[in-house]
């Protein structure tokens, strides 16, 4: 065993059962290996309002303590999770890992004014007689087309949520993130692109960088012997 704990934050949407394939093959190499499921997936329940990034570093805050010789790895929303979690526990943890981290979100009103103009006539075309059966198909499509599945799969409070979150630039933490880090990106990240892996790993003192050639964004899943490899390099050191 070369390090006793491996904490993994799942991106929007993931769960423990999304990595449950990747954990067996880590458990080889770790101790124990957790995945935290986070508010609204796995077997956490949504809260009663809405939360932020800070909100979620709280609540993964209450389900670890500091612990020696442990990594926490945040995939896409997890990494933002992650960087708010190391921040304000500095010594909660040894190292740090961002894989395809949503940290930077730019300010992109033009598009969120298409996208509202988009899902506005979304929500009234399916609703004309002739084409209402297509509802769910067609605003699969639109929300598609504008780069928003993830928004056309939540609803209620779920939905405030990810309208908040997706509005939560935390690159102003990174400088001051103290542990060693490693970011790992694909080349091929449609949802995050690699330019923002860059930016991170040139914002954060200690760190280092691992880019997979063709790699999209879930490395767990896509090539998940690579992304442990990598992994355990960076633990040894």
């Amino acid at each position: 065993m070369i390090y006793k704990t491996l904490i993994i934050l799942p991106g929007w949407g993931g769960s423990h059962e999304t990595w449950a394939d990747f954990v067996e093959l880590a458990k080889k190499e770790f101790s124990e290996v957790r995945v935290i499921d986070l508010p609204c997936f796995g077997d956490e329940p949504c809260p009663t309002k809405v939360w932020g990034v800070e909100d979620y570093s709280q609540f993964v805050k209450s389900k670890i303590s500091n612990q020696k010789s442990a990594i926490i790895l945040g995939h896409s929303f997890g990494g933002a999770v992650a960087t708010r979690v190391v921040f304000d526990n500095p010594n909660i943890v040894d190292k740090l890992i961002l894989s395809g981290a949503a940290i930077y979100r730019p300010k992109k009103p033009i598009r969120r004014l298409f996208f509202g103009l988009i899902a506005m006539t979304g929500k009234y075309l399916f609703r004309l007689p002739i084409i209402e059966k297509f509802d769910v198909w067609g605003k699969k499509i639109l929300y598609k087309a504008t780069g928003s599945t993830d928004y056309n799969e939540t609803a209620g409070i779920k939905r405030e949520i990810f309208k908040k979150i997706i509005r939560e630039d935390r690159s102003e933490l990174l400088h001051k993130i103290k542990i060693p880090t490693l970011v790992t990106w694909g080349t091929k990240d449609s949802f995050v692109p690699i330019r923002y892996g860059k930016k991170i790993c040139e914002s954060i003192p200690d760190c280092k960088m691992k880019v997979f050639k063709n790699g999209k964004h879930g490395l767990h899943i896509q090539m998940p012997k690579e992304f442990l490899n990598a992994i355990i390099d960076f633990a040894k050191m």
